[in-house]
């Protein structure tokens, strides 16, 4: 296991996630807009809910972890948040939700001293604890991805000309799996917390990080992919504090299945 060292954590802008089963959302929004707060729904990905700002509260309903980023979603659909909506806060929300808080983000200056080399990497892609526990879908690479990442990420700028999949696939696999066999950590508070791995431009799917879908127990500092920089307004180059603050997370999800991606 590696360490790294880190700065005095210096909180910034806050996040709240919340999680609620499909037959208490409605009722929900309702009280919610009763309360004052303005409620959108995303249209493309789960990181869109990271807009959330003052009493916009934004919502993210269980078909958007099957659209546009599919199979990232795949870690979404195969953890006991299958068929829960998620709702994200820039403030914390009245007290009768508070069953529901989940998770609490706070920017940090968290600065690995080094991240992993590339053999590092690879040998993180093959630990058990990842082996056994990523979804099925995850590593079913399409023709296509391949092109649309290469044309997504070179167009906002995260990847180069001679960047491509293959040279960043490792890193992709490589979050995640940390996340899960939590090799490199950096202290934080007292605590060792697993990090993301790599810079922004080899991270893929943090939505599954942002949102206390993997190691829902475990705190966790994430880096945001391109697309939560791009759709969510999340920010480069700094590691997020993922921080599990409520009792939901360790709940059964609808189908009365207690299996978590990396619980």
């Amino acid at each position: 296991m590696t360490e790294a060292k880190t700065k005095e954590k210096t909180e910034q802008a806050g996040m709240f996630i919340y999680w609620l089963p499909a037959d208490e959302i409605e009722a929900a929004k309702a009280r919610l807009d009763g309360d004052g707060f303005h409620l959108s729904q995303v249209a493309l990905t789960p990181c869109q809910v990271l807009k959330a700002e003052a009493d916009k509260v934004v919502h993210a309903p269980p078909e958007i972890w099957s659209g546009f980023c599919s199979r990232q979603g795949s870690w979404y659909r195969s953890s006991h948040r299958n068929g829960q909506h998620l709702l994200a806060a820039a403030r914390r929300l009245p007290a009768w939700l508070d069953a529901y808080l989940d998770v609490e983000m706070v920017e940090t200056d968290f600065r690995p001293e080094q991240l992993p080399t590339e053999d590092e990497l690879e040998a993180l892609v093959d630990a058990r604890e990842y082996r056994d526990r990523r979804p099925d879908d995850w590593e079913k690479v399409s023709r296509w991805d391949p092109l649309l990442l290469k044309i997504f990420f070179t167009v906002n700028g995260f990847w180069r000309r001679g960047d491509h999949m293959k040279r960043h696939w490792v890193g992709h696999r490589a979050n995640h799996a940390n996340f899960l066999a939590k090799r490199f950590v950096g202290e934080v508070d007292g605590e060792e917390v697993a990090y993301s791995v790599t810079n922004n431009s080899g991270v893929c799917s943090s939505c599954a990080e942002f949102f206390n879908v993997v190691s829902p127990d475990d705190r966790k500092l994430v880096r945001a992919c391109p697309g939560s920089v791009s759709f969510g307004g999340a920010k480069r180059d700094v590691y997020y504090d993922v921080r599990p603050v409520g009792p939901a997370g360790r709940g059964k999800n609808e189908s009365g299945s207690t299996g978590e991606a990396g619980g």
